[in-house]
């Protein structure tokens, strides 16, 4: 019993860790939302980009996602607070919300 708890809490804590690594990945958004794409941008900062300022995690985005859309704009941005209290201690997950269209969109009225 105790074995299994070590191993629960131990796999809690490297599925924690996971997100630390820096990568980009591109997510299509869900239908509905205002947005067309979600960007997950890097939490690890590198020479010339530092994931706590706003403007660098724009452009980070807007790079990754120009080669799938040209006429990409930044709709908005979130942070994801993946730390477990207690557990584990990670830096958060950045988003960044993009959209395709090259026209913001217009409400009716």
């Amino acid at each position: 019993m105790k074995f299994g708890v070590l191993v629960a809490a131990f796999s809690v804590a490297v599925a924690g860790s996971a997100s630390a690594s820096g990568e980009v990945r591109i997510e299509q958004a869900s239908a509905g939302t205002p947005y067309d794409m979600v960007v997950h941008v890097a939490n690890v900062p590198t020479y010339g980009y530092n994931p706590e300022v706003s403007d660098d995690r724009k452009r980070m985005a807007l790079r990754v996602i120009r080669p799938q859309c040209p006429a990409a704009r930044v709709i908005g941005q979130n942070t994801i607070n993946t730390e477990i209290y207690g557990i584990t201690s990670s830096k958060p997950d950045y988003v960044v919300l993009v959209s395709c269209n090259s026209q913001p969109t217009r409400t009716q009225r």
